[in-house]
């Protein structure tokens, strides 16, 4: 077998630096799935000038919404793939990753929605997305700092979550076990 092929099998089956291009890669369509549903809702509800929800003094902006739908398409895709092919060798059942896979993208559209709106207003509100993309389309700044956004998160928090949490086989009946044990030992005493 040749080098090349040696290295395409252990990038498809071994874990180590090949899980994380494999869950890299999955991430990566995933963001695309997001961006694409994302940019293409945002850009509709401008056209139709729709004002999404309405809250006290003001409104939700279009790209709130569209970065919210993004992530949740987002997070299907990156959960199917994930569970499919980035972490496939592991033996854990369906229910258990979902669940989990619920709680971390619960954190991640949280951190991917706080922080694409904190830099989103920020630049706006400079001179910066003026001068980079000009009066009439300084909205559209949201589509740079959403990608720039989502990167980050996807390596600092998703795959650490995803590596370490949501495809780890953990025996949370012992985990529980050993503290209600460790509770009963301390109480008696």
């Amino acid at each position: 077998m040749g080098k090349v092929a040696t290295l395409f099998k252990k990038f498809l089956t071994k874990g180590g630096f090949f899980l994380f291009l494999r869950s890299q890669l999955s991430s990566q369509m995933a963001t695309i799935a997001d961006n694409t549903i994302a940019i293409l809702l945002k850009k509709t509800l401008d056209i139709l000038k729709i004002k999404v929800i309405y809250l006290f003094y003001g409104s939700i902006t279009s790209y709130v919404l569209a970065t919210i739908v993004g992530q949740i398409c987002g997070g299907a895709v990156s959960c199917f793939l994930n569970y499919k092919w980035a972490f496939k060798d592991l033996k854990i059942k369906l229910q258990y990753v979902i669940i989990k896979f619920l709680l971390i993208w619960i954190g991640s559209l949280s951190l991917n929605t706080f922080f694409t709106f904190l830099i989103t207003e920020w630049l706006k509100n400079t001179k910066i997305a003026t001068s980079i993309f000009g009066i009439y389309n300084s909205d559209d700044v949201f589509i740079f700092v959403k990608l720039f956004v989502a990167i980050i998160i996807g390596v600092v928090w998703n795959f650490l979550m995803y590596k370490y949490f949501v495809f780890k086989d953990i025996k949370y009946k012992n985990i529980l076990r050993k503290i209600f044990n460790k509770n009963k030992k301390i109480a008696v005493l």
